[in-house]
């Protein structure tokens, strides 16, 4: 089972840094006249999402490695 939460961790860190680059590409500038134009509001919500499940997931794995640790005792 602590592997469960290795995985879990490694997985959950994948996520955030997947997302905080789309997040980080997004606000780039652009070449060329459509690439200049406005982001909507609405993009950026995928990204936050993906940190905060990303974040979420890192605690579930960080618990699941201590209660494992400590059964183990």
């Amino acid at each position: 089972m602590l592997k469960r939460g290795i995985v879990t961790v490694i997985i959950s860190l994948f996520i955030i840094g997947l997302a905080s680059y789309r997040l980080w590409s997004l606000d780039q500038p652009k070449v060329g006249p459509v690439g200049d134009g406005e982001v909507p509001a609405f993009a950026y919500t995928s990204m936050y999402f993906g940190i905060i499940a990303g974040i979420c997931f890192f605690v579930i794995g960080v618990l699941r490695i201590i209660f494992e640790l400590r059964n183990k005792r």
